[in-house]
């Protein structure tokens, strides 16, 4: 859409028909630097404390983003200890639990043997009678009853 200016330019007064006046084009691109620079120039001010707000703005967030590097390794540090700490812990309680069943399957095994024996003992005398009344018996010519 074309601006009002220019549509009004259309409609200024010329000159007496005949031989033209000599004039020089109007400089739109002059009319506007001369109209928008003092209010641009007015911008200078805030849009250079923009920029410095922007600077320090990222160096504190680069700030931050190290810290919190930083901390994410002490916590990933950290739980790496806990976490060995944790394994040793249970690597003793298995070490503990396995020694306590060892110990209750020789208690067992002991309780076994002692009453293997125990019964051997008993046993033996009359296994002892039998082993001897075998050996008279095939002494004697007569074999095994």
């Amino acid at each position: 859409m074309p601006h009002m200016r220019d549509f009004l330019s259309r409609f200024r007064p010329a000159g007496a028909p005949g031989a033209g006046r000599a004039a020089v084009p109007a400089d739109r691109r002059r009319e506007r630097a001369s109209e928008l620079g003092p209010v641009l120039m007015l911008l200078d001010g805030p849009s250079a404390e923009c920029s410095d707000i922007v600077a320090a703005a990222q160096r504190d967030a680069e700030q931050i983003v190290r810290a919190a590097h930083a901390e994410a390794d002490r916590i990933r540090s950290a739980a790496r200890q806990r976490a060995a700490a944790r394994a040793d812990e249970l690597v003793q309680t298995a070490i503990v639990a396995a020694r306590t069943e060892a110990a209750a399957i020789t208690a067992t095994g002991a309780a076994e043997a002692a009453a293997v024996t125990q019964r051997a003992r008993r046993r033996l005398p009359s296994l002892a009678d039998r082993a001897v009344a075998l050996v008279r018996d095939l002494g004697a010519g007569g074999g095994p009853s």
